[in-house]
């Protein structure tokens, strides 16, 4: 079932709306030609993909299937073809929700807060940017997605995974394993570690026996 944007006014949807403007903040303040994590990719790329998940179904196919990806480049080119500062201004000034998105309309609110939350470290992180700083509240809601987001780009990895997020006390299984790795972290390094590896995050993996 397609979900839900989450209702507007509520915590959820400013939650989003928030981080949205993060990753604004972090494209302007970075330039289009600056670097990212995403290998290849430059600011102006992750703006481009950020309003084709949001305007372009077009464009979607090839977000999933590789044969269709030059499509979907091609729409992100056109979707910043009217300048930089525009495209940011259209990012900026309508509804944050991507359609695409396939989940209960109850927790989609957290893919979309942890698709602009890892854009917005994919520019931070590759830029002289100041690190991102969040409250206790996102960082709760980024602990859920981060494991549903390893789940999803760790399960053909052959090994069990644990997160574990310490000083909260959490801790949990998400894909089981005769041999384990336990991923240790804040959610929002957890959250950077599933979608772009160790290197990009401050974690630490420990590998074990586990079931």
């Amino acid at each position: 079932m397609s979900s839900s944007p989450p209702t507007r006014g509520s915590e959820a949807w400013r939650r989003v709306l928030a981080a949205r403007d993060w990753f604004v903040d972090a494209a302007r303040a970075a330039g289009p030609d600056a670097p990212t994590l995403c290998e290849g990719w430059t600011v102006r790329h992750l703006v481009g993909h950020l309003l084709t998940l949001r305007d372009d179904p077009v464009s979607w196919p090839g977000i999933a299937l590789p044969r269709l990806a030059p499509l979907t480049e091609r729409r992100m080119a056109v979707a910043t073809v009217s300048g930089f500062e525009d495209a940011l201004a259209r990012l900026a000034d309508r509804s944050p929700f991507m359609p695409l998105v396939l989940d209960s309309p109850r927790s989609a609110w957290r893919h979309h807060l942890g698709e602009y939350a890892v854009h917005t470290e994919d520019i931070v992180r590759a830029n002289p940017l100041p690190p991102t700083v969040l409250d206790d509240a996102t960082l709760a809601a980024l602990w859920r997605r981060a494991a549903v987001a390893a789940r999803q780009l760790h399960r053909r990895d052959g090994r069990g995974l644990v997160l574990a997020w310490p000083s909260a006390g959490l801790q949990t299984r998400v894909l089981p394993g005769a041999t384990t790795d336990h991923v240790i972290g804040t959610p929002l390094e957890l959250l950077v570690w599933a979608h772009r590896g160790p290197d990009a995050a401050d974690v630490r993996v420990v590998r074990a026996p586990g079931v």
